[in-house]
Order: C-alpha cells, then structure tokens, then sequence
C-alpha cells in the first residue's frame, strides 16, 4: 500500500493576464493565434526575479495552470473533441479537453520577454485570469519528438474562414486599437478564422456571435465559410 497521500494542496504561484475576456473564442491549442498576447504575473513569495533567473535565455516555456471556469465535482470518461466534429467520442485521457478529473491545463507559448517578474506570452491560449501552477523552459531535444504520432490531430488544423468586417467595425476596430490592445484587427481575424463556434453548432446566417477581447465586445455572424464581424465595442 503506497505511503503518499492520495489529496495535495497546490497554490498558484502566478495569474495570466491574457486577451481573451472569457472562454469562447479562444484557440483550441496554443500556438494557433500567434497574435495572441498574455502576461504572467508572479504571485508572492514567488515574485521574486531569482525564481526567474535565466529563463530568458529559453524562447518558449511550459505553463501548467488550472481551468478555474471548468472546475465541476463530476467528470465524464469520455469527451468530444472538436477536431471529430464534435460528434464522436473518446476517452477523456486521450483528448485535450478541459472537462478532467483534475481541471489542469499544460500549453507551450512564446517567452517574448521579461520585466522584474512579469512574463510577457505569445501564442497562448488562457482565459484572462488564469491561476498558473508551475513554470518549466521548453527544451527542443526532449520537448521536440519528430516521429511522434498524434492520432487525430497529427497535424496543426488550418484555418477554415473568411473574416470581413462592417464599415462600422471597420472603423472601431481601428480607433480602438492602441498599446493596451495591439494588432487588435488581426487578432480577431486569426481568432475567428480557426471557427470557435461549436463543431456541432448548425449554420445559421442570421444568428449572432459575442465574446469578450481586451475590455472589448466582439459581434459576428456567419455564413458558411464567410465570417462577418459587426461590430467592436466596449463591454458592458
């Protein structure tokens, strides 16, 4: 009879501060929307630059953090992942899904710099607020396996629509965007280009779409492979 004990208690040692003001309309994987900006803060006592120390010689890094808005007291064995149409299932442990028996995420994003003991992200795929468990450089020898296989998702999902935008979100998205919300136009291009809507979601020209970037509402519709964004606002 193993000795360890089967509960633990972890605190985050950090908080991502990232673009997307909540679930809907983030990437699926990290890396997808490389105009995807995020900073990770340090939490005391960990905010301390010797904790940090020689990471910036590493380009991308490990974040474990905790799918805080996925938490549930019970969990389903199988799941349905997007990359099957959303229709077939598979076991949780051979999926990425964020509905785990432990709601614990793992993504490699981009460490475009350090200042004291905030890490600005690239690429990521967190939900603003994001508690962080454990930091960890990537290592292309080990990290990197070139004949590994990935069952159904052997290979980077391309981007399957249109983006336009309405002369009036035209010209929000333009006024809107400054050093607090960068690339803001693309960003919202790159987002909906890879379809955030359910997989099984049904097409429905008229229906109207809505989620949260920077401080922002974004509004679309969608027709086939023609996304229309309506308009760019800020959230109430």
């Amino acid at each position: 009879m193993s000795n360890i004990d089967s509960s633990f208690l972890f605190h985050p040692i950090g908080t991502i501060h990232s673009c997307y003001g909540e679930k809907f309309g983030i990437p699926r994987q990290p890396g997808l929307v490389k105009s995807a900006t995020a900073t990770l803060e340090l939490l005391p006592p960990y905010n301390t630059a010797d904790a940090v120390r020689g990471l910036e010689a590493f380009s991308h890094i490990w974040i474990v953090f905790l799918f805080h808005q996925s938490a549930r007291d019970t969990w389903k064995a199988t799941v349905r992942p997007p990359r099957l149409g959303g229709n077939e299932r598979i076991g949780v442990f051979a999926s990425r899904s964020n509905f785990r028996p432990n709601p614990i995420g793992l993504s490699v994003v981009e460490l475009l710099g350090i200042e004291g003991t905030t890490l600005r992200l690239g690429g990521g795929d967190f939900v603003d607020a994001t508690p962080v468990l454990d930091i960890k450089p990537y290592i292309p020898y080990v990290d990197r396996i070139p004949e590994a296989t990935g069952a159904f998702a052997q290979a980077a999902p391309e981007p399957v629509n249109r983006v336009a935008f309405s002369a009036e979100a035209e010209l929000a998205v333009h006024s809107l965007e400054d050093e607090a919300r960068p690339a803001l136009r693309q960003l919202i291009c790159d987002m909906l280009a890879f379809n955030p809507r359910p997989a099984y979601q049904s097409d429905d020209p008229d229906r109207r779409f809505g989620t949260r970037v920077f401080d922002l509402e974004v509004r679309w519709k969608q027709s086939k492979g023609l996304v229309e964004v309506v308009s760019v606002e800020h959230a109430p």
